[in-house]
């Protein structure tokens, strides 16, 4: 069984330095290319102009000092309606979901080939910072562009519905489908379920003061975040 329980082990930390850069892009390239997602002209690393974009914060999940994967975020809302990358492919499902919503996109979400540890454990580890992120926001969505292959595990697992159908995206070899989750409606529930994915306020007081995110059990005096969208009703 996947354990969906936090690692003391690992760290998750927003990219800063160019080690850091370096590592995300040569991640990129080895789980994108493991699964034929590049084209020939890749050539040892993987990134793009969302990367700078100010409303974008990529995040290196790491253990024993080693990158184990990788994850982005970005943010879109109605006081700052940033481009997000999935509209580039998706605009009229992102659209869609409303001018009044605050939306958050997982893109470029990788693990190592060779990561000591199951993959699906590392993926749960990866979207604590996309849940911190729809947090930090108070999001409406949390949208993801997945494989056809990924969608029954999307749905499952973490709750996200499809958006749309299968369109070119990023330059990836692979068609993706939009995928979303209604943060308000199922956080509470998915962060019961899938501890590791939960909030609490210590995490983002954390990702504020340092930009990394840690892992363990909660604080004997620390309190869950009281957020809209853990309140019935909303």
């Amino acid at each position: 069984m996947i354990s969906t329980q936090p690692s003391r082990g690992l760290q998750l930390r927003r990219a800063a330095s160019r080690y850091d850069w370096s590592d995300v892009r040569a991640l990129r390239f080895a789980a994108l290319a493991e699964r034929g997602d590049l084209g020939p002209q890749a050539r040892g690393e993987y990134g793009d102009e969302y990367d700078s974009a100010l409303n974008s914060c990529v995040f290196v999940l790491a253990g024993g000092g080693e990158p184990l994967g990788s994850t982005r975020t970005s943010v879109s809302s109605p006081e700052r309606r940033w481009a997000l990358p999935a509209a580039d492919a998706f605009a009229g499902p992102v659209a869609a979901l409303g001018d009044e919503a605050t939306l958050v996109e997982a893109s470029l979400t990788v693990i190592d080939p060779r990561a000591p540890m199951d993959a699906k454990a590392a993926l749960f580890h990866l979207f604590k910072a996309h849940m911190l992120q729809c947090a930090l926001e108070n999001a409406d969505w949390l949208v993801a562009a997945v494989r056809d292959s990924q969608i029954g595990f999307y749905r499952r697992v973490f709750n996200m519905e499809i958006l749309s159908g299968a369109e070119a995206y990023g330059g990836l070899a692979s068609p993706r489908v939009l995928m979303g989750l209604d943060f308000r409606a199922h956080a509470a529930l998915l962060f019961k379920r899938i501890p590791v994915l939960a909030v609490s306020e210590d995490d983002e007081r954390n990702f504020t003061d340092t930009g990394t995110v840690g892992f363990g059990p909660a604080r004997r005096n620390g309190s869950a975040r009281r957020a809209p969208y853990l309140v019935a009703g909303d």
